[in-house]
């Protein structure tokens, strides 16, 4: 690499740093300093191949958007994510778009919006399909009838952006296919919106397919006794795992991101509150599903009375359902991962990428949960799928994954002060101890420092 190319990876790395760092005054000096960036704001430098601009737009940072724009960024630039690329006006954050909305649901649309719309920003099906906004709608699809079933963002179509049920039915009257499923994630629009309880009604009531999440969002007992009488086993699925899914989709099911990770229909069902479908979605459910339910919500006396009127029933748990501590240890349930080893749930049964309950929990930091699991002799050299160990696990997810609800400072404190060889050199040649500091985490080397942890070079000099 040339003296320039040097120089321009090191430009790209600054802008990307501070970009991330949503310091929009800094990010405004850099660029008026650096012609070269401004030339080449609209790169596809950020997450899944995207503009800086589409990628701001994803955390709903306007002060960030504002002084990319006035730097030169294109309004309508697109990430080059294979399944579907994302303009500004794909996002989860419609709110930088729509300041509120009439009574007849007609959004009202916010200074930021104008602003770019002023610079050429263009609305196609897609987005006016995520602002709810009928009256352009109406007017996209009369120009051009098929960008109903057109793949945009994530290879999702305008339907699975629907943000009211007007859009619903106008998409659907005009031919949209109501269960066309996504490239990236392989769902349909109900299972997009099943955080949007009259959006994804309005899709069933026209005829969408229903699953058993789909019911439980909806707190339907009628629809989801139709899905458990078209597959009598959906209550024991998980969110990336069941006849939900058509495949295995390259991005993973929608629903992990809309739930979790191997979050299953009946605690899913207790997070939206309706605790009369919860009991009757319980009388269809096998013990199993019944006990998994009680654990995984802390329901103590609930959990012993199963565990009483069926003896070895913890026993007798099938691979896929016994792995219910580990899902419920990356899903921050610590009442439930305690109570699953009190009735006697395996402290090391393996979850999602062959991790252990202490794995699943380490790799997000989730301190309480390591200390509950501490305290029943889990294995500290059980590896995952990756070859990493929990405390290896850690310092990665430390690194990498970052949490937002994670302390890996006081997890990896925890896991170092029960890890028999915290200086074991990886197949890399490095220490627990190199990672941390090649990841800029001085919190967690500071944790290690604290039991004993050196550098790889410092163990070759003895």
């Amino acid at each position: 690499m040339d003296e320039d190319q040097s120089n321009r990876e090191s430009a790209k790395h600054g802008f990307l740093s501070v970009l991330r760092s949503g310091d929009s005054a800094e990010m405004r000096a850099l660029l008026a300093s650096d012609s070269w960036l401004r030339e080449h704001i609209d790169e596809p430098w950020g997450h899944f191949d995207a503009p800086a601009l589409v990628e701001v737009s994803s955390r709903g940072d306007a002060d960030m958007m504002r002084v990319l724009v006035e730097a030169g960024a294109d309004v309508n630039a697109r990430s080059g994510w294979e399944p579907g690329g994302s303009g500004v006006l794909d996002g989860e954050h419609v709110e930088l778009w729509v300041r509120e909305r009439r009574a007849d649901g007609t959004p009202v649309m916010t200074d930021l919006f104008d602003d770019f719309l002023s610079r050429g920003l263009r609305v196609d099906a897609h987005a006016a399909a995520n602002l709810g906004d009928v009256a352009t709608l109406r007017q996209l699809v009369e120009e051009r009838p098929a960008c109903v079933n057109e793949r945009g963002r994530d290879g999702a179509s305008p339907l699975h952006m629907a943000r009211t049920p007007a859009i619903v039915d106008l998409l659907v009257d005009r031919g949209a296919d109501v269960d066309m499923r996504d490239i990236d994630h392989g769902a349909t629009p109900a299972q997009w919106a099943i955080d949007e309880p009259a959006v994804c009604r309005q899709l069933i009531e026209r005829r969408a397919t229903p699953d058993i999440y789909v019911a439980c969002a909806l707190g339907d007992i009628a629809v989801a006794d139709r899905v458990l009488a078209a597959n009598p086993d959906a209550l024991g699925s998980r969110s990336n795992h069941g006849p939900h899914m058509a495949n295995r989709p390259p991005g993973g099911h929608m629903y992990i991101y809309r739930m979790g990770v191997g979050m299953r229909p009946l605690p899913f069902a207790s997070t939206r509150g309706n605790d009369a479908f919860v009991d009757q979605l319980l009388m269809r459910a096998n013990p199993a599903e019944q006990l998994i339910h009680a654990a995984w919500t802390g329901d103590r006396s609930r959990a012993l009375a199963l565990v009483d009127a069926h003896p070895g029933l913890v026993a007798s748990l099938a691979p896929d359902e016994a792995r219910a501590i580990s899902d419920a240890a990356w899903n921050n349930y610590r009442d439930g991962v305690a109570l699953m080893l009190e009735i006697g749930f395996s402290v090391d049964a393996r979850g999602d990428d062959n991790g252990t309950p202490l794995d699943r929990a380490a790799v997000r930091g989730y301190a309480d949960i390591v200390e509950v699991l501490l305290g029943h002799t889990p294995s500290l050299g059980v590896t995952n799928d990756f070859g990493g160990t929990p405390l290896g696990g850690a310092i990665w997810g430390a690194g990498n994954f970052r949490d937002p609800l994670g302390d890996y400072a006081r997890t990896v404190d925890l896991l170092a002060s029960a890890e028999p060889n915290l200086n074991r050199l990886g197949d890399d040649g490095l220490t627990h101890l190199d990672r941390a500091l090649a990841d800029g985490r001085e919190d967690v080397a500071n944790a290690l420092r604290r039991h004993g942890a050196r550098v790889a070079a410092e163990l070759a000099d003895g």
